[in-house]
């Protein structure tokens, strides 16, 4: 709040020197209307009960609001904007602040999750590639002992993979495990086995790792 002048002081004066200009009288209605509550950093709050609240229109049309900064200005020195609330109290201003804080603290929450979601998804996709990379091939050499070797150098791929998909969104549970179905899918393709099978070896390596 300004040390100068106090909001009451100062929507007094601005009402006062609305009146000395043009005959605006819905301007001079609204502004009679309003009660000043605070000033907020650079804006004045002014509130008005639920049911006046046509007046706002008024204060807040382009020609009027900037008319009314200007005498802000002449009178702080400093340009000030002002803004009408429902409600004529501090706990009024203070109820909408923490409402549109929690809003804007949702809105920023949600963008987050959808950046790291979207890390997490390019992980799982980066790491397909290089599993697949791998076992290019493997269906040109269908040997027992090579396709054993593919799916013994595929685990290790796909465990780093999940665990960095995982570091970067660790709820979306959902997305993980079926992203890693479509790898293990993919490997048992490949190697030409059943997916349950791969699936197996794979937990029995899942578990080895977290034990270490």
């Amino acid at each position: 709040m300004t040390e100068e002048i106090s909001a009451e002081e100062l929507w007094e004066e601005t009402r006062h020197a609305l009146q000395q200009g043009d005959i605006n009288r819905p301007l001079w209605e609204a502004a009679a209307a309003v009660r000043p509550i605070t000033v907020d950093q650079d804006t004045l709050i002014l509130g008005l009960p639920p049911a006046e609240r046509q007046h706002a229109s008024y204060l807040e049309t382009a020609v009027n609001k900037s008319r009314i900064q200007q005498i802000f200005e002449s009178l702080v020195g400093r340009r000030l904007d002002l803004r009408v609330i429902s409600g004529t109290t501090e706990q009024d201003w203070e109820r909408l602040r923490q409402r549109e804080q929690g809003s804007m603290d949702a809105t920023a929450a949600r963008a987050r999750a959808q950046v790291t979601g979207r890390g997490a998804l390019n992980a799982w996709r980066e790491g397909g590639q290089e599993v697949s990379a791998l076992l290019k091939g493997t269906r040109a050499r269908a040997g027992s002992m090579h396709l054993a070797q593919s799916l013994i150098k595929a685990l290790p791929l796909i465990w780093q993979t999940e665990q960095e998909a995982r570091q970067q969104e660790a709820a979306a549970e959902d997305m993980h495990s079926q992203q890693l179905d479509s790898i293990l899918e993919r490997v048992a393709t490949y190697c030409n086995l059943p997916a349950p099978v791969v699936a197996l070896e794979y937990l029995r390596y899942r578990s080895a790792k977290d034990k270490m």
